[in-house]
């Protein structure tokens, strides 16, 4: 009785074993799997055949992102390296590319298994979804350059300049990614690099018939705000004859308080077209002090201290610079 038991229990044990093994089979060591040479490759497993494809594409897809952020890393070192200025200088470390693998399904399944798949791409497939990005972003900088050639509203034009160099950084990343895994060029890269070129040379041409101009009354407060601008920013004293105006005014005021004597400066800053236009107008929050408990001349000294040394300059600089042109040497 106890030899049948035990036959018995081994009977049950197997017939476990052999349900367990149809339910999940084992493993299948994917390294075995290889892809063509030069090829994404991304390999995945899940509890069934669904789950395991997209665990395969979505390592191909870091794949293919590692390999574009390897890419723009080794660009910029060597850019340093050389010290030299050229386009791909002008990359924008913020407006790095990120791989997206938006046509997935392009990949072909070297290995399909109910719980493990292993699937392959092409650099040519891979390159579809950047090639469709670079398209994009040259429909859009066609847009903003004729914004930037079209106007001469000064802070319109910073920003649709702005805009269009950034495009065209993101599109030479592109450019240089595709180049670098052998795809031939497209047939936008002649028109967009044209597009470009032309609408650099016409903000280099506003560059040079655009300049800052000073107005003022003259005063001490004058000249310390004037002396600390112009080291930001480029101005001349002289007529507005073709940019800004920047139309300086600075009250001034000295008087007995409970600290004795004293001074204050309240000075504020219109910037405006040659012709009048007022485009921003900057004024401070509460003026500027400084005090002596006996004498005013020392009042004022202080006050002067104070004033050069004011947080408002920053905001101030800040705003000019969006009014100004933006000029490369």
């Amino acid at each position: 009785m106890r030899l049948i038991s035990l036959a018995f229990c081994i009977f049950l044990l197997a017939g476990c074993a052999s349900r367990a093994s149809r339910e999940t089979p084992p493993l299948v060591a994917l390294e075995s799997f290889k892809c063509k040479v030069g090829e994404f490759r991304g390999s995945g497993t899940g509890t069934n055949e669904a789950e395991a494809l997209n665990a395969a594409r979505s390592e191909l897809a870091m794949q293919i992102s590692s390999s574009v952020e390897v890419s723009q890393k080794s660009r910029q070192g060597q850019r340093v390296l050389n010290d030299k200025e050229t386009i791909d200088s002008e990359f924008d470390s913020e407006t790095i590319v990120k791989s997206m693998l938006i046509n997935a399904h392009d990949a072909r399944i070297l290995h399909s298994g109910p719980n493990s798949v292993v699937v392959c791409m092409s650099r040519a497939d891979a390159a579809k979804g950047f090639e469709e990005r670079q398209r994009l972003i040259a429909d859009s900088l066609e847009i903003v350059s004729h914004v930037e050639m079209g106007t001469e509203h000064p802070k319109r034009k910073n920003d649709a300049w702005r805009k269009t160099k950034n495009l065209w950084n993101e599109f030479m990343k592109i450019q240089k990614l595709l180049e670098g895994w052998g795809i031939e060029r497209n047939e936008f890269l002649e028109p967009t690099s044209k597009t470009y070129s032309k609408t650099k040379e016409d903000y280099k041409s506003y560059c040079v018939k655009q300049k800052t101009y000073w107005k003022d009354t003259e005063n001490d407060c004058s000249k310390v705000v004037f002396s600390e601008l112009s080291k930001r920013i480029k101005i001349e004293k002289s007529e507005c004859a073709s940019g800004l105006n920047l139309r300086f005014s600075c009250s001034e005021k000295c008087e007995a308080s409970s600290y004795g004597v004293e001074c204050a400066f309240e000075p504020s800053l219109a910037i405006e077209s040659c012709n009048g236009e007022l485009y921003s107008l900057q004024k401070i929050k509460e003026p500027v002090r400084g005090s002596d408990m006996y004498n005013s001349g020392k009042a004022k000294e202080n006050l002067i201290k104070n004033l050069s040394a004011a947080d408002f300059f920053r905001e101030w600089e800040k705003d000019i610079k969006e009014w100004v042109p933006q000029c490369e040497d």
